[in-house]
């Protein structure tokens, strides 16, 4: 896929804590660009610096040092959908909530309206417009919050761990948002550790105690290997996903596999032709 210009780009970016003594820096010399048009899915262990850097993109908190740059005409130019869609819930009703962010930029009503609306049907929750936002799942309060960023046209949506909290169907569906929103144009960083939602990246970029440990292509991610056979997944102590595990025992057993599956349905190709 050709990506468009740059959106954004930080430039040997760091992040420190303020504090009497000096603190080490929770994130070290980061360099990173993000294409218009790009799925780039960011991995690391608890402490690895992953949501401190969604704080920094998102403009929720300012670098230490460096430079962090953003080429998008559009304003806002980024939604951050938070781990927790408590803590980015504002109204009493679903349509309530979905407007709160266009009233606030003044928005004209009429226009509001039609993007609420369209907002809504995207993720799934247009019969649920007059429900309290209270009787909703937490599934169903994540996909509400991702309406709200769509209310505001970004270019750009960050999910930062935003399935985490999540059961295996809720995670699901806000997997399909996300997929069906990236086909449509919008640019996507998909903030995880759950080596599984690495699979509908384009590139992933894995952080380790700070600093950045990989940047490249998911299929390298996980299949590259060094001399001790071990890929840049397993050197940073993540388990493949199934998938992977799977297709490597296959490739240990002798099977000659034409390609390297990341995603389940490449998976069932290659084992249906192999049957």
């Amino acid at each position: 896929m050709n990506f468009g210009e740059h959106l954004i780009k930080l430039e040997h970016v760091s992040f420190a804590y303020a504090s009497a003594e000096k603190a080490p820096a929770i994130l070290q010399d980061v360099n990173l660009t993000i294409r218009r048009g790009e799925w780039v899915a960011i991995a690391g262990t608890n402490g690895s610096g992953k949501s401190t850097l969604a704080k920094l993109i998102a403009m929720l908190t300012p670098a230490t040092s460096g430079e962090l740059s953003f080429n998008i005409p559009e304003q806002p130019p980024i939604q951050l959908v938070f781990q927790n869609p408590d803590t980015q819930v504002i109204g009493e009703t679903v349509y309530e909530d979905v407007c709160f962010g266009m009233e606030n930029y003044g928005i004209a009503e009429p226009e509001i309206h039609l993007r609420a609306q369209t907002a809504l049907q995207k993720v799934g929750l247009e019969a649920l417009a007059d429900r309290p936002v209270a009787e909703l799942s937490g599934g169903q309060k994540q996909l509400l919050a991702i309406a709200s960023c769509l209310c505001m046209n970004p270019p750009a949506l960050l999910f930062d761990e935003a399935t985490s909290m999540l059961d295996p169907r809720s995670r699901h569906n806000i997997i399909q948002v996300a997929q069906e929103l990236h086909r449509e144009g919008k640019t996507i960083i998909w903030i995880t550790q759950w080596m599984d939602e690495l699979a509908w990246a384009e590139r992933v970029v894995a952080l380790d105690q700070g600093k950045v440990a990989y940047n490249g292509s998911t299929l390298d991610f996980f299949y590259q290997t060094d001399e001790h056979n071990q890929s840049f997944c397993d050197r940073l102590g993540f388990a493949p996903p199934y998938t992977v595990q799977v297709a490597l025992s296959l490739v240990n057993k002798g099977f000659k596999l034409d390609s390297l599956p990341v995603t389940p349905a490449e998976l069932g190709k290659i084992v249906s032709v192999h049957l």
